[in-house]
């Protein structure tokens, strides 16, 4: 099983990311040969990354530097959502902390499951999944948190709990999550009730949505799937490779860009063809961090990407 690790973020307002052609990755940051970076994210100037064996390192001038932070744990952290004033971290064996006024806290979080997936909105609604079918939910900005009771058996018709590997928590309070068995299962009422949008085979690893309804999620073997109705329905799209992918961000323009294990894909029609993204080592290594900045950032319009030996690289793409 893969650590869930992502966080996609859109920094600014929509904009057209040309899809023409990619400089090499700039290194931004880079680890030891032993490290390895599971989550990423940006909210205005500050940004966290955070990985193996608690490492967590952070950016004051958004990212285009980072350093490493003391460690407050030794847990894998395994992904991380950044707010204005507030981020959450996820872990094994149920952490989960909270960064607020310039620290880091351990919340009790009711589990010992390994927390994949992390996601909140500007109302203070969080969520995180995890193993084992582990849906947890927090209504005050991650301070506090409850276990989320789901019937397994009656949506997928099995005795199993399938491992929850990303989750989307919407301005409207609308919950989104990928996982085993190419499920997609939605909630449209904060957590209340729940409905199954899709299965199938491959597990999914990476999910976005995106301001105009459309999104997709991607995994196993290539697999992309992608959605016009903000997740209500889903269908399958076309796939350049067999590999795994592992992060996906959108625009509602239809610009696409999807990371994973030997893989960087992009599209510019919303999915219906896809090139692949060369240099560096973005077809040798993994990379499962996505955070794509617009033109108001301080690194302009491109794409960071955080994986393998605690890289974090800067691709432009033009």
């Amino acid at each position: 099983m893969l650590p869930r690790l992502i966080c996609t973020t859109l920094l600014a307002g929509s904009f057209a990311l040309p899809l023409a052609a990619a400089d090499d990755p700039d290194q931004v940051y880079r680890g030891t040969a032993h490290d390895a970076l599971f989550g990423l994210c940006l909210d205005g100037q500050q940004g966290i990354a955070v990985g193996g064996a608690g490492l967590v390192i952070e950016s004051a001038d958004g990212g285009q530097s980072w350093t490493p932070s003391e460690a407050f744990t030794k847990s894998a952290l395994l992904d991380v959502s950044c707010g204005t004033g507030v981020s959450l971290i996820v872990a094994q064996g149920g952490g989960i902390f909270r960064w607020s006024d310039g620290a880091y806290q351990a919340v009790d979080s009711g589990s010992d499951a390994r927390l994949l997936s992390v996601a909140d909105n500007s109302d203070g609604l969080a969520f995180a999944v995890g193993s084992f079918g582990t849906i947890l939910r927090s209504r005050d900005g991650g301070v506090n948190w409850e276990s989320i009771s789901t019937d397994w058996e009656a949506i997928l018709n099995d005795f199993v709990e399938p491992h929850l590997y990303d989750v989307d928590v919407s301005d409207s309070g609308v919950v989104t999550i990928v996982g085993e068995f190419e499920l997609v299962v939605r909630s449209p009422d904060g957590g209340e009730t729940w409905e199954t949008a899709h299965s199938g085979e491959a597990s999914l690893f990476g999910l976005n949505l995106n301001a105009a309804g459309g999104g997709f999620a991607v995994g196993q073997e290539g697999r992309i799937i992608r959605t016009e109705d903000g997740g209500v329905s889903w269908t399958e799209a076309s796939s350049p490779t067999g590999g795994i992918l592992l992060s996906v961000w959108s625009s509602p323009e239809g610009e696409v860009l999807i990371s994973g294990i030997r893989n960087l894909l992009r599209s510019s029609d919303g999915g219906n063809s896809w090139e692949l993204v060369e240099g560096g080592d973005l077809n040798t290594g993994w990379y499962q961090g996505l955070v794509v900045t617009g033109n108001d950032s301080p690194l302009g319009e491109a794409v960071l990407l955080a994986g393998h030996q605690g890289s974090v690289i800067k691709v432009q793409l033009n």
